[in-house]
């Protein structure tokens, strides 16, 4: 794969884009001295170049009654063709959130939105069975919490300790037809405008930007960030899985604040199962991270039972909306949160 260096003025759209993907470029522009058409330029050469492959909104998937599971795969590579055939199921299958060439003890790594184990397992199950002769072994994870990072170190030498946390203990919320069908539009295409959803949705711009915003404040769309190829800079990015050993609280609120803080850290997510949390690191280089990797070794080395480094080589899919809760017809009791009420199934139009 050919990796090319991002441009300063690349790592700071993109530093700007990590934060508010949604906001206009006249806005990003001006907050990083850019005029409107560089940034549009800056934007659309990256895009086509495959750098940033669209841009997606970060949904807490928990207040809608999903859970977020980890399966990771040994795959019996017998055939690209076969792998890509593979790759391309994981891709359009609507419980998959993120799929990714991994290395490591295994190859494949894909997350899946379920209502509960059953209903997992059931997926996994049929997962399985439309791969018999190449999936060897696979291992899974529970994910409890994401807190997800800004990028800073694109731009800035110093976090400014913002995250965004998805899932946890949270309460499932009652949403419309028309909320769901809104957040379906924006969840693989941040950049949607208001005109463009409200044709398709029969309704006013000025509804859905009313309805986005309640959505924001409900916590249940909590950002918007692009998906970026790393495969195609000049950056690496790993997975380091760590087993505790002996943890207090204070302990682990020790190691969460340090990686809070790292440039480098760009995702923590909390798991059950064989790690108890993963850390994404992303780097210049190899010879980058490995130090990266060796501090946080060291430095919690009394706290660390055991860890694993997962490098990913290639992300196919970046979603936080797990498109089979619109099956209503297929999950009528799972899908309790949307308000069945004849008001919210008429045709989606304004009402007085």
């Amino acid at each position: 794969m050919k990796r090319e260096m991002l441009t300063y003025s690349e790592r700071r759209v993109l530093s700007q884009l990590d934060k508010n993907s949604r906001e206009s470029f006249r806005k990003i522009g001006k907050k990083i001295r850019m005029s409107q058409q560089n940034v549009s330029y800056t934007v659309k050469s990256l895009s086509e170049r495959g750098v940033i492959k669209n841009f997606y909104t970060l949904i807490d998937y928990s207040m809608l009654s999903v859970l977020n599971f980890r399966v990771f795969f040994k795959i019996n590579q017998n055939s690209e063709e076969k792998f890509n055939k593979m790759i391309e199921y994981f891709v359009k299958n609507d419980h998959t959130m993120w799929v990714s060439m991994c290395g490591g003890r295994h190859d494949l790594l894909c997350t899946f939105g379920a209502y509960n184990p059953s209903h997992f397992n059931k997926i996994l199950r049929k997962t399985i069975s439309s791969f018999p002769e190449q999936i060897d072994d696979y291992s899974i994870l529970t994910t409890i919490v994401i807190r997800t990072l800004e990028r800073e170190y694109l731009t800035a030498p110093k976090r400014s300790h913002k995250e965004i946390i998805i899932g946890g203990d949270r309460e499932p919320v009652k949403l419309s037809e028309r909320d769901l069908r809104i957040i379906s539009e924006i969840a693989d295409d941040a950049r949607k405008n208001s005109v463009d959803i409200s044709k398709k949705l029969s309704c006013e711009p000025k509804t859905v930007i009313n309805r986005i915003k309640f959505l924001e404040k409900m916590q249940i769309i909590n950002g918007y960030r692009p998906f970026i190829d790393f495969s195609k800079t000049g950056h690496v990015t790993v997975l380091l899985m760590i087993k505790y050993h002996n943890i207090s609280i204070e302990d682990e609120n020790r190691l969460t604040d340090y990686l809070y803080f790292h440039p480098n850290v760009t995702c923590i997510t909390r798991t059950l199962g064989e790690w108890d949390i993963e850390i994404r690191i992303e780097a210049r280089d190899i010879w980058n991270l490995k130090k990266i990797e060796r501090e946080i070794r060291h430095r919690f080395a009394a706290i660390i039972q055991d860890t694993e480094t997962v490098p990913i080589y290639n992300e196919y899919k970046r979603t936080f909306f797990p498109r089979f809760i619109l099956e209503k017809k297929k999950h009528p009791k799972q899908n309790r949160f949307i308000r069945n009420t004849s008001r919210d199934l008429k045709p989606i139009k304004d009402r007085v």
